[in-house]
């Protein structure tokens, strides 16, 4: 149950809860691949991708909180990966880029920008992602007041640095937050260990999902 009436600010997922990430990181990391596989091409090297993901898990597995930061993960990643590449610093560079840019192109759908829309016009937006999609970036970046990441040094959720930050900022209570996310490990246990409100929402779980997904939010909301 939410208690609407001591909302003040609204903080945001991102990733499947504003867009469908699958497409997204499919697109970015296939387009990476592509690069890395020509760079070992071109030095005569075997290229596994395999490989690259078995290093991945394990940098994922070893939970140093520096890998909080996917973006810096990710470089680790591709430095370790490439090693006996010449030039490995600039390739770990380019496929980084090149992965983010793609990563940014997020398509979010009419339904939702709206629904933004209608929300900051009543309420300050703010955005609270483990990814490293800059929310900036995105067609509904003008409505949100702040966005927090760990690509800015803060903590991964469920940690409570990122909420924290945004009680710090606006000065307001921890009740007076109320975060949406689709993910009750991340998002929900998040919002629990600092006490603010939580509402799960999963629009892409399934086509018929988004408007359902919205018009039960809204109502709730309003109420």
């Amino acid at each position: 149950m939410l208690y609407t009436k001591k909302i003040k600010i609204i903080s945001f997922d991102l990733d499947n809860t504003l867009y469908d990430n699958s497409p997204v990181i499919k697109n970015a990391e296939k387009r990476s691949q592509e690069y890395l596989a020509s760079e070992f091409k071109k030095q005569n090297k075997i290229y596994d991708v395999s490989i690259f993901k078995k290093v991945r898990q394990k940098l994922f597995d070893s939970n140093n909180i520096a890998f909080d930061n996917l973006t810096h993960l990710r470089q680790e990643c591709l430095r370790q990966f490439c090693v006996e590449l010449q030039n490995s610093e600039s390739i770990v560079q380019r496929a980084t880029e090149l992965f983010l840019n793609l990563r940014q192109q997020a398509s979010i759908p009419k339904e939702i920008i709206g629904m933004i829309k209608d929300l900051s016009e009543h309420f300050t937006l703010v955005s609270i992602t483990n990814g490293n999609c800059d929310a900036n970036n995105l067609t509904v970046g003008e409505y949100f007041s702040k966005n927090y990441s760990p690509q800015q040094g803060h903590r991964a959720k469920p940690h409570i640095a990122m909420y924290q930050k945004v009680l710090d900022d606006f000065q307001i209570d921890a009740d007076q937050l109320l975060h949406i996310g689709d993910e009750e490990k991340s998002d929900g246990l998040g919002a629990k260990n600092i006490g603010c409100q939580f509402y799960l929402f999963q629009p892409f779980m399934s086509p018929k999902c988004l408007q359902v997904s919205i018009d039960n939010f809204t109502n709730t909301i309003q109420k």
